[in-house]
């Protein structure tokens, strides 16, 4: 399946990660562009008027999804970047975000461990311990949780192994790997099955956020090694949005269900 991240597909000025002021209007439009369903973020800051805090917010997100025949998936939480997760009160609001997601029967909860939670010396303890607790609260959701670091796969195993939940998985964001020069197609092959989810977007030599196609990264290779490892997982597009948001979007779309036709997966 393939979908678009929330605040894509209406136009927010220069700004790439916005929440859109009407989120409701993006369901019609990700039905009439074939996208399978939108994944949800929650901002840096706690915004009150996303529908993920109200309990009609969480319906109209419902009734929207049936009646433009799209799936509730994926939810990333953008704020982890802008707080430490090592910290008590990051934790408490982990608590409190992981109810409401769970009112809204999403599949995949994705924590970004960057900015104030990239993993360092003085932190990785703390954070460890709240992923772990994080990890078991998902558990009992039956949500799975999903990281998204630049982390390399030794990291990554041996922080699984600490956190000792057996839904905690990897995601795999092209982007930010391809901008890391590390070899994409090893690391890929050492994830191999903790790949649960991946996010789509293309980036430039000065790390900038481009339109698909017009970056480093080789996405034909990418899908390549995803066949190899027998990626079953799904994927969302976090591109620039272009001049024309609409046809930008759809041939985003075109692109990579090309590709998943090409490669089988």
């Amino acid at each position: 399946m393939i979908g678009i991240l929330q605040g894509r597909l209406t136009y927010t000025k220069k700004k790439l990660q916005w929440f859109p002021k009407d989120p409701l209007k993006e369901f019609p439009i990700a039905k009439k562009l074939k996208y399978n369903f939108i994944e949800f973020f929650a901002e840096k800051n706690i915004n009150k008027k996303n529908p993920i805090w109200s309990d009609d917010g969480i319906r109209n997100y419902n009734k929207y999804t049936r009646k433009n025949n799209l799936l509730i998936y994926s939810f990333c939480d953008d704020y982890y970047i802008t707080n430490d997760l090592s910290k008590k009160e990051t934790f408490n609001y982990a608590l409190k975000i992981l109810k409401r997601v769970h009112l809204l029967k999403i599949k995949k909860y994705i924590i970004p461990l960057y900015g104030k939670s990239f993993l360092l010396s003085h932190n990785k303890k703390g954070i460890l311990k709240n992923i772990s607790r994080i990890a078991k609260i998902c558990s009992n959701y039956k949500i799975e949780l999903l990281l998204e670091s630049n982390m390399s796969p030794q990291t990554f195993m041996d922080l699984k192994e600490k956190i000792r939940h057996k839904n905690c998985f990897f995601l795999f964001d092209t982007g930010n790997r391809i901008v890391l020069q590390r070899n994409f197609e090893k690391d890929i092959m050492l994830f191999g099955k903790d790949i649960k989810h991946i996010h789509l977007k293309d980036k430039n030599y000065l790390k900038k956020n481009v339109i698909i196609g017009n970056g480093l990264m080789n996405f034909d290779l990418l899908f390549s090694y995803l066949k190899k490892i027998n990626y079953e997982g799904n994927f969302t597009i976090e591109s620039q949005r272009g001049n024309n948001i609409l046809e930008q979007s759809k041939k985003n779309y075109n692109f990579f269900k090309n590709l998943i036709k090409k490669y089988k997966l």
